[in-house]
């Protein structure tokens, strides 16, 4: 096995998909952006049709890369359009895009007229976090605008809440409904959306009319969420394999000066994953194992204390949680990674 071997346990996808579900009590849009965050985005859409009542992606090229296995169900790409190809190749898959505010309300607009060109949107609002997404005075005059425009469909309009305190989230939840109000008097069936994850978690008050779940699908929580009763299942397991292994005679292990001071080993280990494979090149990664390396990753290989067997697969990455823990950072960057250049497998148990 030359590439680190990532299982993706679809099973537990699906059921995590399930019990959010069964918490909000609303539609689920599946968040598949970044590969599934690693997880392998057309794989992860199949195995949650059936559940999933959409799909959310961060830009059209990952969107019409799930556009088949999607089997026609919406697919929001969140990040807004900033050129003319961007709207065209949008609207000629389908997907729903997001209009953020009245500079890209104006090029949608032109070029759906122009054109006669279906797109369907959704309005994006900014309640706080300051990345995407319109005032409620721009939101009037969005409205206003699309409403004599037969050829843009407005489905949705969503937020995103910024930090992990329920006070502030409930002062965003208040300005988000604010605007939804003001959007309804133009389009009243639209749908609203404001949480991730990690709004998710505070039930049904903050679920509306759908919620975006991305990292719990995946069997993890946002810091600072806590919901026992979700039970959430890990969804990828990363393995290395074992490729060399020699009895230590002098030097060092990998690059750099001898690393063991008075403690010599004596054998060595050969590993196939590196940094290049989307780890930690520090010695302390938070990766299983990590107390038997002998220094800094290598790019392609590390070297450990002890002797396995060439050839012996052995699990390097069970929960993201730890490893973000450990090194200062959060489960999505992990997750993202660790699957960078990895044998994936599918598990349907």
């Amino acid at each position: 096995m030359q590439k680190v071997l990532a299982k993706i346990h679809l099973g537990n996808i699906r059921r995590n998909a399930e019990r959010f579900c069964a918490w909000t009590g609303t539609p689920l849009c599946a968040v598949v952006k970044a590969n599934a965050y690693g997880h392998g985005a057309e794989e992860v859409v199949n195995a949650l049709n059936g559940v999933a009542d959409s799909f959310a992606v961060a830009i059209v090229d990952e969107g019409e890369q799930i556009r088949t296995v999607a089997c026609g169900k919406e697919i929001l790409v969140l990040t807004p359009p900033i050129t003319t190809e961007d709207v065209l190749r949008g609207a000629w898959n389908g997907f729903s895009l997001t209009l953020s505010d009245l500079i890209t309300a104006r090029l949608i607009d032109g070029i759906s007229r122009a054109r006669k060109l279906p797109v369907n949107v959704h309005l994006k609002v900014n309640t706080g976090m300051n990345r995407y997404g319109m005032g409620r005075d721009a939101l009037g005059k969005v409205c206003r605008r699309l409403q004599t425009n037969p050829f843009v469909q407005v489905q949705g309009i969503y937020s995103h809440l910024y930090a992990t305190e329920r006070s502030i989230a409930e002062e965003q939840r208040v300005e988000f409904l604010r605007a939804v109000a003001v959007c309804r008097r133009y389009f009243p069936s639209v749908r609203a959306h404001l949480s991730a994850t990690y709004g998710a978690t505070f039930g049904k008050a903050f679920a509306l009319d759908t919620v975006r779940i991305g990292l719990g699908l995946y069997g993890y929580l946002p810091t600072g969420a806590r919901t026992r009763e979700l039970s959430l299942e890990r969804g990828m397991t990363v393995y290395a394999t074992a490729v060399a292994s020699r009895r230590y005679r002098y030097g060092g292990a990998g690059y750099g000066e001898n690393p063991f001071g008075a403690r010599i080993p004596e054998f060595l280990t050969t590993c196939r994953y590196g940094y290049a494979d989307g780890f930690l090149r520090q010695r302390q990664n938070g990766l299983l194992g990590e107390e038997t390396q002998a220094n800094n990753l290598c790019m392609d290989a590390c070297v450990r204390h002890g002797s396995m067997p060439r050839g012996k697969l052995f699990p390097i990455l069970t929960d993201a949680a730890a490893v973000a823990k450990a090194t200062g950072t959060i489960p999505y960057e992990i997750l993202c990674a660790a699957t960078r250049r990895a044998e994936m497998v599918y598990d349907n148990d």
